[in-house]
This record gives C-alpha cells, structure tokens and sequence, in this order.
C-alpha cells in the first residue's frame, strides 16, 4: 500500500529532486505557493515550496526499493525513526491539497477580504486612505487600488497595514 513519505533535500534542490524521484517512477508531491521577492531592486513573484527543503514521495514499502531515495540526486534522506522511514497520515497532505487554487499554487492565510472590498490603510504615510482590495500575495501582503488624482493606482503594502473600512 502506497504511502507518503517527507523527505530531505538539499538546498534550492527540491525541483530537482521532485524532477529525479518522478523519474524513478515514485509518486511526488511538492507543495508550492507563490512568494513575493525582491532581487537586484526589482520585485516579482515566484514560485516557492511550503516547506523549503522537504517534499513528499509516495512510496510502497512492501513492493519498492524506497532506499534508493536517499541516493537521488538533490535528496539528503527520508525522514526516518531508527532504520525504517516515518509515513505522513493521509490527513496532513489532504489539508495541504485542499489549500490549493486552481492553479495548484497552495493559499497561505487568506485575510478573510473579497475582491473590490473596500480597506481602510491603518499606519503607514497613507495612513486613513480607503482602497480596494484585490488579492492578497505571499500571505503577508496585499494589493491594492487607491483612488490617486482621480485614478485607480495599483500598490502593495502588508496586509497588518489595512483593516475592513
């Protein structure tokens, strides 16, 4: 009977190790979500996993040679007790895949605001400014339309920084 394993990678490696476990045929599952990140002063969204540096592989103990994940490449190791890998229950990775979006991007903390709710910027230099909200990014930041000399701008700005108007 098939069933999930975590295991250990090597930094930045967990694509990779996704990439040669699913060509060994294992069943992989790398959760990922979508970050905000600045670099080189530009900012841009990327693609990071849940869980940095672990993944899960769905491995049948009885019928698969599951000791060949730690020498893929990429893997440090399953995650074991004593000489035997330690199973995740079926429970953790059903929550995890129920977060997904239809992208299969996993949703961090929704802040509980819908799209065109009306926010009010509680601290910051706009502070007591009404915007729109629009999505939320990251988990920890949102964007935003303010209205801006009879316009709508767009902006980003920590979701502790607006509450609902």
């Amino acid at each position: 009977m098939t069933k999930w394993y975590a295991v250990y990678t090597q930094p930045g490696k967990e694509a990779m190790a996704a990439r040669e476990l699913g060509n060994q045929n294992f069943g992989v599952y790398l959760p990922l979500y979508q970050k905000l990140r600045r670099q080189a002063g530009r900012t841009g969204i990327v693609d990071a996993p849940l869980f940095p540096r672990y993944l899960f592989v769905g491995i049948d103990t009885e019928n698969q040679r599951w000791r060949s994940v730690n020498g893929t490449r990429g893997v440090v190791g399953l995650v074991m007790s004593g000489d035997r890998p330690i199973p995740v229950p079926d429970p953790v990775i059903a929550e995890i895949r129920s977060r997904e979006d239809e992208k299969g991007y996993i949703r961090l903390n929704p802040p509980g605001f819908r799209r065109g709710q009306t926010l009010r910027i509680v601290e910051g230099p706009m502070a007591d400014t009404e915007a729109l909200f629009e999505e939320a990014v990251d988990g920890n930041r949102a964007i935003l339309l303010i209205s801006l000399l009879g316009r709508l701008v767009r902006t980003q700005m920590p979701l502790r920084q607006v509450a609902a108007a």
